[in-house]
């Protein structure tokens, strides 16, 4: 197989330029990327579909690279696209959507099954758009944009599948007797096959987004497009076989497998050694300062004791290095599935096991010590804050009284609850990961942290309250919540700029922290 067709006619309604064409953050953008991940791949028969500013994609056109254009498109969706090309495809093909932002293994992956048809899923992803999948014994049986239509949720289609050349032609037939001009191409897919025509394959915690509108754009670039770049980025193998030499000190390491996973504030990669899975976390740029490993070793030892942290086997407290078990066929929480009603019940579940224990953690997290702690590794790597931020950061302080006076209790807490710190084994049970910043604290800044990192709709939040305080929700909760949420962004907007001045690229992140902060200072008057 070495067709590939890739849709991008669509007619942008609040840009005068593609998104598939604007620029990401290393000058390149999402057609170029694509183009470039299928001559990688050797494909040589490329179909671009165009319509809406059809001429500014004819600089991609090559000996490699058709463009085809959709002269309908306003009047048409993606089947009205794919038409287009019916008379040209003469083999099985990868079919994309232009406005995809993906990892380079989908493509890969995609292009060495054994199937004739093979769809893409992922997790859902909470950007609104999503096309929602529902699967039984490895077929996609449902798909819908409407979430009240499926049962139990798969996975959301990525946009990116592979079709054979018959199923392709039932399409085009299909489509002749067609009557709704508008119709997208998965419907009709679904409409001529039967679910054993229909197999998947599953791409958990993938980094990958959809452009369908500005917001959708400013995300990718100032984030999406970042977590990419820093995950792709070239590792030193010498450097991660000598920890493993340290860790395996009595044997060959020389063959293992090692294979990036991601991670923010730390290097993550997957292990195997022995027909052993592992997790190794080596410790990223700027780390020195910010977190005090030995605290880290001890409160994650507790939470792996409380059956909360998966089993630690290696902890150097001198460099931070950590080799864990690897939890197989996991998923990671992300924004959207953390506000499933399953996995609500069970991370509110967790964070009460973790503030009712009797647990002592090693230390104390003091948000105001550690404010004072960022700013002075800030000023030590010759870093500024954002504009304004000296008369920010008096109302920052003030709230330590009105906190006073509200009334703080510390129990042991987690510090840094992203939903990405929640992981699910295929069994259900869920994991609480990284606990860097644990310390004793108020558990309204754990639940404050949760409910701000994921962006909880305001009935969930209610739904975490009602389940953690059985019913019975103090005064004023909702309130000392706000105010938590206002010293973390504060907080990890200081952490942002120290970590970048140490040459990591957070893109908005901590701008978009810091203004936060702000809005929730005038929201409560304490600005």
């Amino acid at each position: 197989m070495r067709t590939a067709v890739i849709l991008a006619a669509r007619k942008e309604y609040d840009s005068k330029t593609p998104y598939p064409l604007m620029p990401l953050d290393d000058g390149s953008c999402l057609i170029q990327r694509t183009i470039d991940n299928l001559l990688e791949l050797d494909f040589n028969k490329i179909f671009l579909v165009v319509g809406f500013c059809a001429q500014a994609f004819e600089q991609y056109a090559s000996q490699c690279v058709q463009i085809i254009r959709n002269d309908d498109y306003a009047f048409t969706a993606s089947m009205g696209s794919l038409a287009v090309v019916a008379p040209l495809v003469s083999e099985d093909f990868l079919l994309i959507e232009g406005d995809v932002f993906y990892e380079k293994k989908v493509l890969k992956t995609l292009c060495e099954s054994s199937y004739a048809n093979c769809l893409s899923l992922t997790e859902e992803s909470g950007n609104g758009d999503e096309a929602f999948a529902e699967t039984k014994n490895g077929f996609v049986t449902k798909i819908s944009k409407d979430r009240h239509r499926i049962v139990k949720f798969a996975g959301e289609m990525l946009g990116i599948t592979k079709l054979s050349l018959s199923t392709f032609r039932r399409m085009m037939e299909l489509w002749k007797e067609s009557n709704n001009p508008y119709v997208n191409y998965e419907y009709v897919l679904f409409d001529v096959t039967d679910a054993i025509e229909r197999p998947y394959v599953m791409f958990p915690n993938l980094i990958w987004g959809d452009v369908d509108c500005r917001s959708d754009y400013e995300k990718l670039i100032n984030d999406t497009a970042l977590r990419l770049r820093r995950k792709e980025n070239p590792f030193d193998r010498a450097n991660l076989l000598e920890y493993l030499g340290n860790i395996f000190s009595e044997q060959d390491v020389s063959s293992v497998a090692i294979e990036q996973i991601g991670g923010m504030s730390n290097k993550n990669f997957k292990v195997t050694f022995n027909n052993k899975e592992y997790v190794l976390r080596v410790p990223g740029n700027g780390s020195e300062g910010m977190v005090e490993r030995k605290n880290e070793e001890c409160n994650s030892m507790l939470g792996c004791e409380m059956g909360v942290n998966p089993a630690i086997l290696y902890f150097d407290s001198e460099t931070g290095v950590k080799l864990a078990e690897f939890i197989s066929n996991a998923e990671t929480l992300n924004s959207a599935t953390i506000q499933r009603t399953d996995n609500l019940k069970t991370v509110t579940d967790i964070l009460k096991r973790l503030h009712n224990s009797s647990v002592r953690l090693n230390n104390e997290f003091n948000v105001f010590h550690e404010i004072i702690r960022y700013e002075q590794l800030m000023e030590l790597v010759g870093a500024r804050m954002y504009e304004g931020w000296q008369k920010v950061r008096k109302a920052i302080f003030d709230l330590e009284s009105y906190l006073n006076e509200l009334g703080i209790i510390l129990k042991p807490c987690h510090n840094d609850l992203v939903p990405e710190n929640f992981i699910k084994d295929e069994c259900g049970k869920v994991y609480l990961i990284d606990w860097e910043y644990s310390g004793m604290n108020d558990p309204m800044s754990d639940l404050a942290a949760m409910l701000l990192e994921a962006n909880f709709t305001e009935e969930n939040v209610d739904f975490v309250l009602n389940r953690y305080f059985d019913g019975d929700i103090p005064a004023n909760t909702k309130l000392k919540i706000t105010i938590y949420q206002i010293l973390l962004d504060y907080l990890w907007a200081i952490w942002t700029v120290v970590k970048e001045a140490k040459g990591d690229d957070f893109g908005t992140y901590g701008r978009d922290r810091y203004y936060r902060a702000i809005e929730n200072l005038k929201k409560i008057n304490r600005i």
